[in-house]
């Protein structure tokens, strides 16, 4: 069941000052492979048990027959080296603005460290996706030209997020351009509705991997919407390590 638990402003206004944001449990998710061959995104991501979620759907059809529909969105990685199993049903989903690691891949700091908050050149790039607004053209209808396109945005998110330093050619270097113009122009200021699942499961609370959703996607019940407000502060003044 979604968290019920009232939360007061000033409590969401604690969320938007404290030293990290804190992550707000919001159900249950399940996710299955889709475009993409980088080990990466796109990734399509359901509401599990207790969680019905309003899509903000491509629009188009998905690989391997299946259809957009009511309940699926589709989604990226953050974190490169952390794991996202298929044959785990029913994930647990925290909305928080930055990622909740465990890999040791970032112990000291390195990657941006264990908790290290949402870019906003990414949260960009993202609600554009979903918009399909993106300057840098992205084919949504061909498959073999989607494959490619996923590979490049999510080649562009982990460079944004200091997870591969590996120069950028073609169409990811092209996406973090129009992300670095859209940022420091101000046409796109902080992180907008978009936001991070960490996903894990209750052994041992084992992180496996923290995705892009944008609000508008999880009809959160009132406490978490509160403390999602606290989150959206939180998400517009935190600056990345």
């Amino acid at each position: 069941m979604l968290r019920s638990t009232i939360v007061t402003a000033a409590a969401a206004l604690a969320l938007a000052t404290s030293a990290h944001a804190t992550p707000v449990f919001v159900g249950f998710i399940n996710v299955a492979d889709s475009y993409g061959s980088t080990g990466g995104g796109e990734f399509r991501a359901y509401g599990g048990a207790g969680w019905s979620i309003n899509a903000n759907s491509t629009g188009t059809a998905f690989q391997f027959g299946v259809p957009a529909a009511t309940g699926v969105f589709e989604t990226f990685c953050l974190e490169k080296f952390e794991n996202l199993p298929f044959d785990i049903t029913n994930y647990k989903a925290d909305l928080n603005t930055e990622t909740v690691s465990q890999a040791s891949a970032y112990a000291g700091g390195n990657l941006g460290g264990f908790n290290d908050a949402l870019d906003a050149r990414t949260a960009y790039l993202y609600h554009h996706f979903l918009a399909q607004t993106l300057a840098t053209p992205y084919d949504y209808v061909n498959e073999g030209a989607r494959i490619d396109d996923s590979n490049a945005l999510q080649a562009a998110i982990w460079f944004i997020e200091q997870e591969d330093a590996t120069a950028l050619t073609g169409k990811a270097l092209a996406l973090v351009e129009e992300a670095n113009a859209a940022v420091s122009s101000g046409a796109w200021v902080g992180i907008g509705n978009v936001r991070i699942l960490n996903i894990y499961t209750n052994t041992a609370r084992a992180d496996y991997q923290d995705l892009l959703v944008e609000l508008v996607t999880i009809p959160l019940p009132n406490a978490a919407m509160m403390a999602g407000v606290g989150l959206a502060g939180f998400g517009m003044i935190r600056r990345r390590k």
